[in-house]
This record gives structure tokens, sequence and C-alpha cells, in this order.
């Protein structure tokens, strides 16, 4: 191989299984394309931090071990080394996989890996977040490549980061059935584009780049990663019934169809909580990261992906 490449590899994805399983997989991945070069992650927000240091150093090719979660921080780490020219292939092992689905990565080991010499280059868009830390209020930045979102979501992924995993993209089913009886929904408001205010009590907000979330479920039908645009979809207030009956929805498609349901494409949104004691859970590509408020901003074709 030619070009620079690193392996960036999350020994905590798929429940635990990519660390369990090291060995194997290596032995794996190196009969296929020789000797290669690794860094573990050992803490969130790591891989970020490994992206940027290894842009820096001149590697050309990351090669991702891992699921939403690893793939969103290496997406901001390039992003803050400014070296964009980088390329990123996708082994898709972790627990969801969803922005694995929207870009297409093979399933088969082999086939994600013969991306490495033989993918094309495909721009994608980014997104651009702005918050508040919970513990310490203190402003914050962060990169997404998926789905940023609040709400009952953001409770669901606090509840599944919290567990095992074990189960895989099951686990984000179970921690959704975990919430359905217990969540209250949220007031709040937002607006697109500096448009008007728009107030809704809300069970949940998904801001989107890729289609899908929470382990298949396909909250934004219509998004696609290099429009330049992002989809935010507003789940309305939502009662009991309504939240069991029309869950289906979200795995076939059609969830946008559904009542108390809008969808809005905007360059950027602003969340605002209407009781600062009450406020939304922010789910940022499968990490619970604070709480609303937030402005969301879109960088078009802002990274490269080998597929």
């Amino acid at each position: 191989m030619s070009k620079k490449i690193h392996f960036i590899v999350n020994p905590n994805s798929g429940g635990g299984s990519v660390g369990k399983n090291w060995e194997d997989l290596l032995k794996r991945i190196e009969d296929k394309i020789g000797k290669i070069q690794v860094t573990f992650t050992n803490a969130k927000g790591h891989g970020s931090d490994v992206a940027l240091d290894l842009c820096k150093k001149g590697i050309e090719v990351l090669v991702i071990i891992g699921g939403d979660g690893t793939i969103s921080e290496v997406v901001d780490g390039i992003i803050k080394s400014k070296k964009t020219s980088v390329s990123i292939v996708v082994l898709n092992l972790g627990t969801g996989g969803d922005f694995s689905r929207s870009l297409g990565v093979p399933g088969d080991l082999n086939l994600a890996l013969d991306k490495i010499k033989n993918g094309k280059i495909r721009k994608t868009d980014v997104g651009f977040v702005r918050y508040k830390s919970e513990s310490t209020a203190e402003n914050l930045t962060r990169y997404f490549i998926n789905i940023i979102g609040c709400g009952m979501a953001g409770a669901v992924v606090q509840t599944v980061n919290k567990s095992s995993k074990k189960f895989g993209g099951f686990s984000y089913y179970l921690g959704s059935i975990a919430n359905i009886l217990s969540y209250q929904n949220k007031p709040l408001k937002f607006r697109m584009d500096g448009g008007e205010w728009l107030e809704r009590k809300v069970t949940s907000l998904a801001i989107c780049n890729g289609q899908y979330f929470g382990g298949g479920m396909r909250v934004s039908p219509n998004s696609e990663l290099s429009d330049g645009y992002l989809d935010a979809v507003v789940i309305g207030d939502w009662n009991l019934f309504q939240k069991v009956f029309y869950s289906k929805k979200f795995y076939n498609g059609t969830i946008t169809n559904s009542p108390k349901v809008e969808s809005y494409r905007c360059k950027k949104i602003e969340i605002i909580p209407l009781q600062a004691d009450n406020a939304a859970i922010i789910d940022c590509d499968g990490e619970d990261i604070g709480k609303i408020p937030m402005t969301i901003e879109v960088l078009p074709s802002a990274v490269s992906f080998l597929v």
C-alpha cells in the first residue's frame, strides 16, 4: 500500500466484541492487506484527538473500526486538523451502524477492506453544533456526521450508553421500550435559517444528515449526505398510545407521514428550551452530550469517504 494508512479502533464497539475478538480480526485484516498501524481509542472523545494528531503527521487514509460515535469523533478530528483531503474508510463493527447504512458500507469485512485501495471518493456534508456543558455551563462545539437531536431519542441513547450494549442494535429498541412509559415530552422552540420561532411540545426533534438512527430507525427517509442541507424531523406531543403504535413506522421509513410529525429542510437551526429546568437531552451521533439549547449548521462536502 503506497498511501499512508492508519487504523483507529474502538475496542468497545459492538458491545465490546471488537476488543474481545481483536487477535482474530487483526489476522483477517492483515491476511487481506498486510501489516497495519493501529491506535485504540480509550475514552469518549479520544477518537477526535487521535485523528487530529494523525492528520498533522501526514496520514492520508484513516480506517475506522467502530460505530457511529467513533466515526463522528474521527470526522471531528479531521476537520479540526484542517487536513480535509484525508480520506476515511469505515469497517462497520459498531452497535448501531446507522451512518454506515446511509453511506452504503459493505457488511462483509473483505469487501469493506477493498475500499482502501479501490474505493471511490464520496464527499459528504458535516454538521456543526454549538451547545453548553451540562455540568459547567461552558460553551462547547463539535462536529457530527449523522444525526443530532433532542428529546426521547437523547434519553434512549443515555439509557443505552449506560448499558453493556450486549444486544447490539437491538439495545436501542430495548432502550426505547424502557423510556416509552416514563418519558415526559419537552416544550421547546426552534427556528430555521433565521426565520420565525416555532413553539412545540415534542417527543423528539432530530436534525439529520443521514437517514437512520437508533439502530436502524429510518427517521429521515429523504435525507441525502451530500445535498448541502440538514433535515429537521419533529415528532410532536405523542401520548403513550401513539408512541407505541407509530414506533413501527420508524423502521419502514414512513414516520414522516404520521400524525403530529413535521419535517423541514434547512442549513441552520436553533433550539431553545421553554422551561430551563426541563430541557431535552441532546443525542449527537449516539452520544448523550448534554441538554439544549443548541445551534446546528451544515458544512457542505466537508469530508471524504472511500466507498
